[in-house]
């Protein structure tokens, strides 16, 4: 054993410890050279994406346009069956990586939450609807969240499948939302009966988000 022991300690393995876990030791996809602020700035910038399909959605929704005419011009059009990598989907991150946030799905995703979770809250305020309500109503909203960003994460991974499992588990979550949201009263204000109106619609966007790339993951060639 001991015999054996000291030829381990010969054997050259191609690299030193130090240059193993030398801090310029990358795996190929992440962005050489980055810093921690240098992802706190990526960060912010899907934030202000986010933000800014949020204003986008709210105008141009009560034009009368649809969810894929606004995807576009906020710059995060939605993707289609035979498309390819979206890396280039907006200017503000094509030199940099592509991750979740960056993903159209993502920013269109948070962008119609933030709305939702906007209007519910004025609802909520001026009904005084039941804490249980609220709390199994924040929770449906937080695992719908879940399952649209994992199903555009299992795109990106080409587990196309996968992909339609968690964009139909979001479309059942979808479904419960509108059955709690029918348990609450119509708020006796005009602007309250607006919101109502406005979180309908929203909640009937994302359904049809989720279950036309449900449709779209299915439809891929290497699913068929």
């Amino acid at each position: 054993m001991l015999e054996k022991s000291r030829r381990l300690k010969n054997i050259n393995f191609g690299f030193q410890m130090d240059e193993f876990y030398s801090d310029n030791f990358f795996d190929g996809n992440a962005p050489i050279g980055w810093s921690e602020r240098d992802w706190f700035d990526y960060l912010k910038k899907s934030e202000r994406e986010i933000s800014k399909f949020a204003s986008v959605y709210s105008v141009n929704r009560l034009r009368g346009k649809s969810l894929d005419e606004i995807a576009t011009i906020a710059g995060w059009p939605i993707p289609k069956a035979g498309d390819e990598y979206f890396e280039e989907s907006d200017a503000e991150f094509s030199d940099e990586p592509w991750t979740l946030l960056n993903h159209p799905v993502y920013i269109i995703t948070r962008g119609l939450m933030r709305c939702l979770q906007e209007h519910l809250g004025r609802v909520i305020a001026e009904t005084q609807i039941s804490p249980s309500l609220v709390w199994d109503i924040s929770k449906t909203i937080g695992e719908t969240s879940f399952f649209m960003a994992l199903g555009a994460n299992s795109t990106d991974l080409s587990e196309d499948l996968l992909a339609r499992c968690n964009y139909k588990m979001a479309a059942v979550k979808l479904n419960e939302i509108m059955a709690k949201l029918s348990e609450i009263e119509t708020p006796a204000s005009i602007q309250g009966a607006e919101r109502m109106r406005r979180i309908n619609a929203i909640v009937f966007d994302l359904r049809q988000l989720c279950l036309n790339l449900a449709e779209e993951s299915a439809a891929k060639p290497n699913n068929l």
